[in-house]
């Protein structure tokens, strides 16, 4: 462990690479490019979950002879106290 030790000191005696100043711009670009690809991804996602939507919902519209519930699946039991008040 001693010897890593003497290795990090010499190291921090040393100046920084003069390369390393100009890293910063290719990072950034790098960067920007992955977050406009993102971007794309993202949209695409949610046009194909609009899409996705629209057939779903347009094919149980003509699902003829489907009946509907007025009370929802999770909702209030008609015999809760709430329920009972509000009626």
């Amino acid at each position: 462990m001693s010897e890593l030790d003497e290795l990090f000191t010499a190291l921090r005696a040393e100046p920084a690479p003069a390369g390393l100043g100009a890293i910063d711009g290719a990072v950034m670009a790098g960067l920007a490019r992955a977050r406009v690809a993102e971007a794309g991804v993202a949209r695409r996602g949610m046009a194909l979950a609009g899409l996705v939507a629209v057939v779903v919902g347009v094919m149980a519209a003509g699902t003829p002879g489907s009946t509907a519930y007025a009370e929802p699946l999770l909702g209030v039991p008609a015999s809760a106290p709430s329920h009972l008040l509000a009626d």
